[in-house]
């Protein structure tokens, strides 16, 4: 009995001997960018925050709220709507509602600049129909405010997803106190739902504020001069590494301080939704109620998917015998390769740690879970700063040969980057099976191995294939990686589609956006059936 234990023991600590290792291979280049920047003399330092410092600081926190408070509006009122009440077109608006975010933000931006410009649909029509307007919309539009709505446009369905399953989860109960205590409507939303609701709001928050520290393309475009911006101004334009690598980590301890602040937040309040009955749908008869309760969801939607939509069609039909076809099919082949590849990779890991989290219960998972989380937190110049310092490095014991320009390394980031987005859902589906399963299976022999393959794989199949949809869209549309470690010519549908964009070649780029746009609704429509299914949220007719 004895020996048995020594062997249960010792297989449990090849599992957790895995895990750190793979922990390891995620935060190396974060480790290595601490390193270099204790490497640095105080002057450069103060020439940062002299000159720099400040304008990004002032510009990124402002961009930041602007998006915030406009993903929160556009994402929290449309999921109460359609969780609580029946509306015309209410269910179409549960799944389009999730659209948008197959838009990547710097598409979004380049659309709609190309909307908003004199010569542009808007302006061409208030001219033509309302001429004494015109002066007043004739405007320069390529404003930090205008970029933060239209930012928050095209994120707000992280909100948006948040709020729809914590408050369908939440249950009648909460609503019918509130009416037996005489509240209103507005007041049972602000006072209790909303409340109750903190937690999960935050968290869809704290994942709008992670991608607009990491966008680069929108803010480029606009002008704006965020820490992303200015990591990539003086590592490609002015050659200076030194000052890229201080941004890199000072944006990396904001990075933190928000991180661990959110799970600290969050873990202050801890709600049980399985006690409270499902929430009832009820039936907007008034018909001023049920067209407003309409007009809140078609906003986001219409300004968030549609338009854009339509206007990127159209210019692809206003091109379309000088689209190339060729090019074209390279460069989707080249997107859904590293997109499967990373989707592949992380799900494993993903798939593997959590496993082992689950089966061997030790405490170094915890800070495990935490560590590989942190990428998705980190903007894509960071920790494509931290992979190209970690390969030169090695480069001096590798003489012949070099992995910077490799697919290899552009994998490795798109893997530090989004096993955070792998693991939530895995991580919700492994907590969701109670332990006896793994306790009934050991009593009848399984080792660890035949509880990977005989239980945890087949009950968590759904989780597999939910978090490969999500990283699978999440690396189709990413930007900042892709143009800083992408091998030598070697172009994705995300790259060519803002080097048009930033030669103001717009309507060229159409076609690569409309790509990614298509690839990336129809993946977001089969994800939303499955989450349909697994958490059976949304109403019966």
């Amino acid at each position: 009995m004895e020996i048995k234990n020594k062997v249960v023991k010792s297989g449990y600590n090849n599992w957790v001997n895995l895990s750190l290792l793979l922990t390891l291979f995620l935060i190396l280049p974060i480790i290595i960018l601490f390193i270099r920047f204790f490497e640095f003399d105080g002057e450069n330092f103060n020439y940062l925050w002299d000159n720099l410092l400040v304008d990004y600081t002032k510009s990124t926190v402002y961009l930041a709220i602007i998006t915030l408070f406009f993903s929160l509006l556009f994402g929290v009122l449309p999921a109460w709507l359609i969780s609580t009440s029946s509306f015309f077109g209410r269910d179409f608006y549960d799944i389009v509602l999730y659209l948008p975010l197959a838009v990547p933000s710097y598409i979004m931006a380049f659309t709609y600049s190309d909307i908003l410009s004199f010569t542009g649909p808007f302006q061409s029509f208030v001219r033509k129909n309302y001429p004494d307007l015109s002066d007043f919309v004739n405007q320069d539009y390529l404003q930090i405010e205008v970029l933060g709505i239209i930012m928050a446009l095209s994120l707000f369905p992280y909100v948006y997803t948040v709020s729809r399953v914590s408050f369908s989860l939440l249950g009648s109960n909460y609503i019918n106190l509130a009416k037996n205590l005489g509240l209103s409507t507005f007041k049972t939303f602000y006072k209790i739902i909303l409340p109750l609701s903190r937690p999960a709001i935050l968290s869809g928050l704290f994942l709008v504020l992670m991608e607009v520290l990491n966008e680069y393309g929108a803010v480029k475009y606009f002008g704006v001069n965020t820490f992303t911006t200015g990591i990539f101004r003086a590592w490609f334009s002015m050659n200076d590494v030194t000052t890229a690598i201080q941004l890199s980590i000072i944006l990396l301890l904001v990075v933190f301080i928000i991180f661990f602040g959110e799970k600290l937040w969050n873990s202050r309040y801890k709600f049980n939704y399985k006690i409270n009955n499902k929430i009832e749908n009820f039936s907007t008869t008034n018909f001023k109620k049920a067209f407003l309760s309409s007009l809140i969801c078609l906003i986001p939607f219409a300004f968030g998917f549609l338009f854009p939509l339509i206007f990127i069609i159209n210019n692809v039909i206003y091109t379309y015998d000088g689209i190339n076809f060729p090019d074209l099919f390279l460069l989707s082949k080249n997107t859904l390769l590293v997109s499967l590849m990373t989707a592949t990779t992380v799900t494993i890991f993903a798939f593997l740690i959590e496993f082992i989290g689950k089966t061997t219960k030790g405490k170094a998972y915890f800070y495990i879970s935490q560590l590989i989380s942190l990428g998705y937190a980190l903007p894509g110049a960071v920790i494509g700063m931290g992979l190209i310092i970690l390969f030169t490095d090695l480069s001096y014991f590798l003489v012949d040969f070099s992995f910077i320009g490799s697919l290899f390394v552009l994998i490795y980031a798109y893997t530090i980057r989004f096993m955070a987005v792998g693991k939530s859902p895995l991580k919700s589906s492994f907590e969701k099976h109670p332990e006896s399963y793994d306790e009934t299976a050991k009593n009848l022999g399984a080792n660890t191995y035949k509880l990977f393959q005989k239980l945890h794989f087949p009950i968590n199949k759904f989780a597999l294939v939910v978090a490969f949809i999500l990283i699978f869209i999440d690396v189709m549309k990413e930007l900042p990686i892709t143009l800083i470690l992408r091998p030598f010519n070697f172009d994705t549908l995300a790259t060519q589609t803002y080097e048009y964009a930033i030669e103001e070649m717009i309507p060229k780029s159409s076609v690569y956006s409309l790509t990614i746009i298509v690839i990336g609704s129809i993946l977001l429509i089969l994800l939303k059936k499955f989450i349909n299914r697994e958490l059976n949220v949304s109403r019966s007719k």
